[in-house]
């Protein structure tokens, strides 16, 4: 699979919470690089900082481990499809950067290990080319019918 012929809506995340708008380099199973542009009516800025808005950590995290998921997931059906991983552990983390509004932001995401159910994404973060974050996150296959049944119990 090339990055022309991934679909984005195989992330079972919506707006606002998608936060990868495109996927622009793919190898299956191993890694991707996703984009966002930062915008300055983005949901995230409203709070963070009103003055002098920078991107949340958190949003640079979620936006390496949505592109970690697109590669994991990436040519694969039923367990470990992209609507069955979610996030189990997050790694650690430096910011050696602040992201702002009207930067493009490019996630570079490689899969480095698997364990059962267990997927290791390791990667950065980039704002106009200059890394802004860097660390790990640990997905998890979650069946989507179990994901449903501990959220009824």
């Amino acid at each position: 699979m090339s990055a022309r012929t991934f679909d984005i809506d195989q992330l079972p995340h919506r707006p606002p919470m998608r936060l990868v708008e495109q996927i622009v380099d793919l190898v299956e199973g191993k890694s991707a690089r996703g984009l966002r542009a930062a915008r300055p009516e983005d949901w995230y800025f409203q709070g963070h900082f009103p003055d002098n808005p920078v991107v949340p950590a958190i949003v640079l995290i979620e936006l390496l481990a949505q592109t970690g998921g697109a590669a994991a997931a990436s040519g694969r059906e039923g367990p470990g499809s992209g609507l069955s991983l979610r996030v189990a552990a997050v790694g650690p983390f430096k910011f050696p950067g602040g992201a702002r509004p009207h930067q493009q932001l490019e996630a570079r995401a490689r899969v480095v290990g698997r364990i059962g159910g267990m997927i290791k994404i390791e990667g950065d973060v980039l704002a106009d080319g200059v890394r802004v974050a860097v660390g790990s996150v640990t997905l998890a296959d979650v069946r989507v019918d179990q994901a449903a049944q501990a959220a009824a119990d």
